[in-house]
């Protein structure tokens, strides 16, 4: 076990300050660029291959991925890295195959800018807009409140300050840039913050070996420690095979109802852009997964007794090496936090702009008069979410979960919109109620937990609001032919 090392506060400032700086002159540059909703919110859809793609799976990437997931490892063993490493590799691919080339024309054809955009003109609703507007409020801002949290933990263990500094910190940038460039400057960013993320799993996978004593002695110290941190289902039978099944899905095809990764698909330039941009971003996912999970599992070997798990790859670099190296690639974590965060910010805003105000509140607002709106709504959501990072009323991991699982409810009406002409706006609203309250159910009564038989709740919640799709549409109106055959035809063509 390493000896206890003193925080260091100047390096990590040092480095911070200009990683902070860069973001900020990044959000100022966007603003000059940023001429109209539409740049606003989705880039106007001429984002090319390398922006589209870093950008997928910087923002899908977080907090969680960098500090809750090698948290929740570190107290599992090798059986934790079943979950993530599978779905990094499909998390981009199975939205792109089943919803993505279709977004990438619906977006161009018909200007959507949000994934309300979408199910309104669908389903011929505006009831959609408000039941999306309230749910992203209600599930995306613990979302964003995960990811802060982690800037306080970063804060914590580099300069010994309380963790609520990290937390208003990393929130007023994050809220200036995106307030500033909206999705210009949330994508701009995040091209450097995945290549940073990149580098700090590497760095962190190396620097583990190396303080383990190589993978031998790292091996043999877990056998000696506890042999199930080497075996299935893990320590403390923590990854039996149905809660590893539900959790690979999870991760991976339920991301196609995450509005920040829905939205996207808008901002691709075209088919060929977002294969290729596919590819690219499920590299970088993999290679980042796999060695920061497995960097959770190393660091049992050699760091014990921390008062937070999801210390441990702070505390990897911290005590792997100097400074400012260690401040530097820490900078990594912080930019999985802010990737995920302005992306999810940007789209939030929306929701409540766009999505509610300008679609049902105020139907004759102009663009202009949103663009402004958006830059007051932005601040107040973000203030609302670093309340949340102070009060923390959750681990990372937990929180992540909760929101994630929350949001992929609305796989339900995406896919039956785009697969079943018969599925109606009614059938949409109830298939969602169901599916909430289901999830909540199954996740917080006990006598309804045992049902699911050890799957997560979102599984049998989905089930639940598919079955509440076809009876309610079966029961009630279609949208009208039109809408029908704009959709499906312009699909079928493409």
């Amino acid at each position: 076990m390493s000896e206890a090392i003193q925080p260091s506060p100047a390096p990590f400032y040092t480095v911070l300050v200009i990683y902070l700086g860069i973001m900020a002159f990044i959000g100022w540059y966007a603003s000059r660029k940023t001429k109209s909703l539409g740049d606003f919110f989705v880039l106007s859809g001429k984002a090319g291959v390398i922006v589209s793609g870093i950008a997928y799976f910087s923002t899908q990437f977080s907090m969680g991925t960098f500090l809750g997931t090698p948290g929740t490892i570190y107290g599992v063993g090798y059986a934790g890295m079943a979950i993530s490493v599978p779905g990094a590799v499909f998390c981009m691919i199975l939205p792109a195959l089943l919803i993505g080339r279709k977004l990438v024309t619906l977006g161009h054809e018909y200007g959507f800018l949000t994934m309300a955009d979408y199910l309104t003109d669908r389903y011929h609703s505006r009831s959609m807009s408000g039941v999306l507007g309230v749910m992203m409020l209600f599930f995306l801002i613990p979302m964003m409140g995960a990811q802060i949290i982690g800037a306080g933990v970063i804060v914590n263990v580099f300069t010994g300050l309380p963790e609520w500094v990290g937390v208003v910190g990393m929130g007023v940038i994050v809220i200036l840039y995106c307030m500033s460039g909206g999705m210009k400057g949330a994508m701009m960013t995040d091209v450097i913050q995945g290549s940073l993320m990149i580098g700090t799993a590497v760095v962190t996978f190396i620097v583990s070996i190396v303080m383990g004593g190589g993978f031998d002695n790292i091996n043999s110290t877990l056998q000696n420690m506890n042999e199930s941190y080497l075996t299935f289902p893990g320590a403390n039978g923590y990854m039996p095979w149905a809660y590893y099944v539900s959790n690979i899905v999870l991760w991976s095809f339920f991301t196609m109802g995450q509005p920040h990764l829905f939205t996207k698909f808008f901002t691709m330039k075209d088919h060929k852009t977002m294969f290729k941009a596919i590819l690219l971003g499920t590299g970088g996912m993999f290679v980042s997964a796999t060695l920061i999970e497995w960097a959770g599992v190393n660091g049992i070997a050699s760091i014990q007794n921390i008062e937070k798990a999801d210390q441990i790859v702070p505390m990897i670099l911290q005590r792997g090496l100097n400074p400012f190296l260690a401040s530097l690639f820490i900078a990594g974590i912080v930019a999985a936090g802010m990737s995920t965060i302005d992306g999810i910010l940007v789209t939030t805003t929306g929701a409540v702009t766009r999505d509610i105000y300008q679609k049902i509140v105020n139907k004759k607002a102009t663009d202009e008069s949103v663009m402004k709106l958006s830059k007051v709504v932005t601040i107040l959501i973000g203030l609302v979410v670093i309340l949340f990072g102070v009060f923390q009323p959750g681990s990372i991991f937990e929180i992540n979960l909760f929101a994630f699982s929350g949001m992929a409810v609305f796989v339900v009406p995406i896919l039956f919109g785009m697969y079943w002409k018969k599925s109606t706006a009614p059938g949409a609203i109830a298939a969602v109620a169901v599916g909430v309250i289901a999830l909540l159910s199954f996740t917080l009564i006990p006598e309804v937990k045992e049902l699911a038989h050890g799957f997560h709740a979102l599984f049998p919640a989905t089930i639940l609001g598919a079955v509440t799709m076809v009876i309610v549409s079966k029961l009630t109106q279609a949208p009208p032919q039109e809408t029908i055959d704009r959709h499906f035809k312009l699909l079928q063509k493409s």
